[in-house]
């Protein structure tokens, strides 16, 4: 019985969300898989850190889904290339069994998780995007 509500209760924070609130939930989502799925490499859980990785990457493909490159111009094709390189670090982390992969990864999820949640905080912010984004990783491949 709990769990049907905690579902019903989940689902309808779901179906009354605004978009930017959609966006940090799906974010917030794939950075506890990628919390569990490290567990799951240090434990030898093979195939459920595969499952959790699995569904972190799904998570990080609907965020690709979601872009707008027509309105989001600049911001919108940074966003591609991060998201790209998250979900080369995932699969590394997958195939290879690489927790620092999952670091990445999850570094990457939750500084641009920070991001969004500044936009939500402060719609009226100006958000300026630069042609070169300075990161510790390199994103060509």
């Amino acid at each position: 019985m709990k769990t049907q509500k905690a579902y019903s209760y989940k689902k309808s924070q779901i179906e009354t969300a605004d978009q930017l609130s959609l966006i940090l939930m799906l974010y917030d989502k794939a950075i506890l898989l990628l919390d569990k799925a490290k567990k799951e490499i240090s434990e030898k859980k093979y195939e459920e850190k595969h499952n959790s990785l699995t569904k972190a990457c799904d998570i990080v493909f609907e965020l690709i889904q979601s872009l707008d490159h027509d309105k989001g111009g600049g911001i919108a094709a940074s966003l591609l290339q991060l998201y790209t390189f998250v979900v080369r670090e995932i699969m590394d982390a997958d195939t290879n069994l690489n927790p620092e992969a999952v670091n990445n990864a999850r570094e990457t999820l939750s500084e641009l998780r920070e991001s969004w949640k500044d936009i939500k905080t402060n719609p009226d912010k100006e958000i300026k995007v630069t042609d070169n984004i300075e990161t510790g990783t390199d994103l060509s491949g």
